[in-house]
């Protein structure tokens, strides 16, 4: 893939760290820089770097202040102008091609920082350009805030080099963008992990329920920020699911009578608490929720039980918690695995369409014949055209690989509207409606007359 970078400022210290990742990530890849504060011309010009890119990411850059004009009576008011030319030219240029744009908001000097007026300036600035970037196809942010969030560089402002070559950021802070950037790439370009499955003693909780009680067990400050990080992920898509060597009466009491759970048996779509081995527990979650292992990411303190279930359930990503708990929340800041670019509202209800399909099952295994299945279901199917707001689900959909992909290939939002927008194929939607509510597979996509094919 081509990654093409244009900037306000110079850029190019910013190509080791993201070279790196690339290689550690096994992505081949060409890191290209548009000339120095380049950022229209490359959104508006159809010949530039950006426009050309016809296989990869488009990387902005941005800092505000560079927009600004000191000799302006009202310098924020140059800078908003800026924006709004930003936006229009984004907008152009995602109509023009199908390359995703990742549009990196950089922080300000310390100076500009130190500014009251200015901070409120770039805080109303960096608003309305999340605000108009939000109908966007095929665009993702990254915010100063999220940076800084996850990889805090104290010394991130280069005063010397900033004066002498418009390179405004310390080595370390390009490397800690450069990281960042990389971890978008991966979010972009990776199948996503569908279901987490948690340990109970030692991990969503201090203790052992069964010996100590549901009272007796202890929710420190780490392990809160754990369930409080897996209804995250649960608002975002995923699926949470226990499996524990218990009595399930035992882990019932505790989601029962302890008011400190933030983690509720609501979040949990299906659980396995016994005491047989855990990957066959992981495998048989698998069958019922009919996902494969590879889509599993499996968390336990335990080094035996990872032990077990990556010998024989090699598939899963088994994740060791940390003994510390203490370090927690910083540990799971740092698994990629855990980054989602967008959520959709399919990706919202998951987990009650999970359960509905859980219903659906037994009343089939109920049921005498198929045919007295189906007729009982009262199934309803809507077939209409692609519309703008479910771009994200087909999108989403391109990328499984194990449903209602047939050939493999992962589209992006702007890559579907480009080919249906083109005339060179169609997008229907299908939606599926029955007395237990949406299917779980709620939206499936096809494409007709594509040379190239969608699924």
């Amino acid at each position: 893939m081509t990654i093409a970078v244009a900037a306000t400022f110079t850029a190019e210290p910013l190509e080791q760290s993201l070279t790196f990742w690339m290689q550690e990530q096994g992505i081949p890849a060409r890191i290209d820089f548009a000339p120095y504060n380049q950022v229209f011309q490359q959104l508006l010009d159809p010949s530039s770097l950006l426009a050309t890119n016809h296989n990869g990411l488009n990387v902005v850059l941005v800092r505000l202040e560079d927009w600004q004009n000191e000799s302006q009576p009202d310098a924020c008011q140059e800078i908003e102008r800026n924006v709004r030319d930003l936006l229009a030219a984004l907008t152009a240029a995602t109509e023009r091609s199908p390359t995703s744009y990742l549009i990196c908001l950089c922080p300000a000097s310390p100076l500009q920082a130190a500014s009251p007026e200015r901070v409120l300036c770039f805080k109303r600035m960096e608003e309305l350009l999340l605000s108009g970037l939000a109908g966007l196809r095929g665009i993702y942010v990254l915010t100063p805030a999220e940076l800084a969030a996850t990889y805090p560089v104290r010394e991130y402002y280069d005063p010397h080099a900033d004066k002498l070559a418009y390179i405004p950021f310390t080595p370390v802070f390009f490397t800690a963008l450069g990281t960042m950037i990389a971890r978008k790439i991966h979010a972009l370009k990776s199948a996503p992990y569908k279901v987490i499955v948690l340990d109970c003693d030692q991990t969503l909780w201090g203790g052992v329920c069964g010996e100590d009680g549901p009272l007796g067990i202890e929710i420190d400050s780490g392990r809160k920020a754990l369930q409080q990080f897996m209804i995250q992920q649960h608002d975002a898509g995923m699926l949470l699911c226990l499996c524990s060597k218990n009595n399930e009466e035992d882990v019932a009491e505790v989601f029962e009578l302890r008011s400190d759970m933030v983690l509720k048996r609501d979040h949990i779509v299906a659980w396995r608490l016994n005491w047989r081995a855990k990957s066959e527990n992981i495998r048989s979650l698998a069958g019922e929720l009919q996902l494969g292992l590879d889509s599993f990411i499996f968390i336990d303190d335990d080094p035996v039980e990872r032990a077990e279930v990556q010998a024989n359930c090699p598939e899963v990503l088994t994740l060791h918690l940390p003994q510390d708990t203490a370090t927690i929340p910083r540990f799971l800041s740092h698994i990629w695995v855990f980054d989602h670019l967008k959520v959709t509202e399919e990706a919202r209800e998951r987990t009650a369409l999970y359960r509905k399909n859980a219903e659906r099952e037994r009343f089939r295994r109920k049921s005498v014949t198929l045919k007295d299945f189906l007729a009982g279901l009262g199934l309803e199917v809507q077939i209409s055209v692609l519309a703008a707001h479910e771009l994200a689900r087909v999108s989403e959909l391109t990328q499984r690989t194990t449903q209602f992909n047939t050939t493999a290939l992962k589209r992006s939002e702007a890559e579907i509207q480009n080919l249906v927008g083109s005339g060179e194929g169609e997008c229907l939607t299908v939606r599926a409606k029955d007395r237990f509510g949406k299917p779980k597979a709620r939206l499936k996509n096809y494409l007709h007359g594509m040379k190239s094919g969608l699924l």
